[in-house]
C-alpha cells in the first residue's frame, strides 16, 4: 500500500517518505470534509475545453478544472512529474512519468520498482526540490494531496503547468484518481480499474447477501498510548465496505459526519455490537501493526463478541487509496465472509 509516512495525520496518507506514521486524524480536517471534490475538481469534457490545434489537427491543449482553477495543460503529455497520490495512482496505470516524490518501495511490484528506478525523486512528501524539478523540464506537474497540506505551487507555476486536486477526506481517493489519470492520458486505465472493482462488488453483494444483511462491521485501530481509532464508512477502509452494502455496528455516543473518531482503552466495550472488528494489518505478513497489538492485548478487548468468536481480521491495505488495492481488499472481504456462519 502507499502511504504518507511524513506528515502527522490519517488525511495525509498518501505514497511518500519513510517517516513514521501518526495514525490519528488532525484537529480541523473536519471542516474540508464539507467541501465536496466533484464540485472543485473534475475535468471538463471536449466540448467545454479550451484548446489549441496542433499541426495534425488534433487540440494541442486542454484545459481542465482543478482545485485552484481552470488549467490549460497538454492534450498528450509527454513529461509528466507526479506528486503525493498522484504518483501512486500514475504508477499504476503505467503512466510513463520523469519524476515522483519519494516512494516506499515495500509497496511496490517487480514492475513498478522497475519503473521507479528510471524516473527521478523530486522530493519527499511535500518537501520539494524544486531545481531538481526544473531541471526535468516537465510538461506537466500533477499533485493529488489532503487540502491541510501545502505545497508550494507558486514556485511550481513557472515550470511547468500544475494540475492539483485536492482532498478533504478519505472517501475522495479514488474517485480523484479518474481524474488524475484523465489528465494524464490514461482516461481508458482508470475505468479499466474502476470497472474491476465495480464487478468485484457486485459479485460479493450477490454472493453474500444474506450474511451481509446480518453482520456488524467495526474497523479500528490504535493511535496514542491508552486510546484507539473508530473507522467509518467514509474512511479509507469503510468506503470499500460500504460499497459492498456492510452494516457498521452502532457505537453509542459517536460524533457524525466525521471519517474516524477516538475512544479511550477503557472504552472498548461500545464495540459489544460488531459481529466482525478489522484492525490495520500493515505490519509484517499481514499482521496487526504494533500499535494494533497493544489494543488487542486489552483485558477488556477479549470480551467482546468478535474477539470471542475469532472474528477480528487484520487487513492489509488499511488505508486503501487506489482501486487496485480496493479489489484486493475485496478479496479480502469475500474470504471474512465466507468465514462467517
Amino acid at each position: 500500500m502507499f502511504r504518507t509516512r511524513a506528515h502527522a495525520t490519517p488525511a495525509a496518507r498518501t505514497p511518500g517518505s519513510s517517516r513514521p506514521r501518526l495514525r490519528r486524524a488532525a484537529a480541523g480536517i473536519v471542516a474540508a470534509v464539507a467541501v465536496a471534490l466533484t464540485a472543485s475538481c473534475s475535468t471538463t469534457t471536449d466540448s467545454d475545453s479550451t484548446s489549441a490545434k496542433a499541426k495534425d489537427g488534433k487540440p494541442a491543449t486542454r484545459t481542465v478544472q482543478s482545485t485552484d482553477g481552470p488549467v490549460k495543460i497538454p492534450t498528450e503529455p509527454k513529461r509528466i512529474i507526479g506528486l503525493s497520490y498522484a504518483s501512486a495512482w500514475m504508477l499504476d496505470a503505467g503512466v510513463p512519468m520523469v519524476g515522483v516524490t519519494d516512494i516506499d518501495e515495500g509497496a511496490l511490484s517487480a514492475d513498478q520498482k522497475a519503473a521507479v528506478k528510471k524516473m527521478t525523486i523530486v522530493g519527499e512528501g511535500n518537501e520539494l526540490n524544486f531545481e531538481k524539478i526544473a531541471s526535468l523540464n516537465p510538461d506537466l506537474i500533477v499533485i493529488s494531496s489532503p487540502k491541510h497540506v501545502p505545497f508550494n505551487i507558486g514556485k511550481l507555476k513557472p515550470i511547468a503547468p500544475v494540475l492539483s486536486f485536492a482532498i478533504g477526506q478519505p472517501a475522495e481517493l479514488l474517485p480523484a484518481s479518474l481524474k488524475v489519470l484523465d489528465a494524464a492520458g490514461a482516461a481508458d486505465k482508470g475505468a479499466e480499474f474502476k470497472k474491476e472493482y465495480d464487478d468485484r462488488i457486485a459479485k460479493i453483494k450477490s454472493g453474500y447477501a444474506d450474511k451481509l444483511a446480518k453482520t456488524d462491521f467495526a474497523i479500528v485501530n490504535s493511535g496514542e498510548a491508552g486510546k484507539f481509532s473508530v473507522y467509518t464508512e467514509t474512511s479509507w477502509l469503510g468506503v470499500v465496505a460500504r460499497d459492498i452494502g456492510a452494516r457498521f455496528a452502532p457505537v453509542a455516543g459517536a460524533p457524525k459526519g466525521e471519517f474516524s473518531y477516538d475512544l479511550s482503552f477503557e472504552q472498548i466495550g461500545k464495540l459489544k455490537d460488531a459481529d466482525v472488528i478489522l484492525v490495520d494489518g500493515d505490519g509484517k505478513g499481514g499482521a496487526p501493526v504494533a500499535e494494533t497489538k497493544s489494543l488487542i492485548a486489552q483485558k477488556n478487548w477479549s470480551t467482546l463478541p468478535a474477539a470471542k468468536n475469532k472474528q477480528v481480521h487484520p487487513v492489509p491495505g488499511f488505508f486503501v487509496s487506489r482501486y487496485p488495492e480496493g479489489v484486493k481488499i475485496l478479496d479480502q472481504f469475500e474470504q471474512i465472509l465466507k468465514s462467517l456462519p
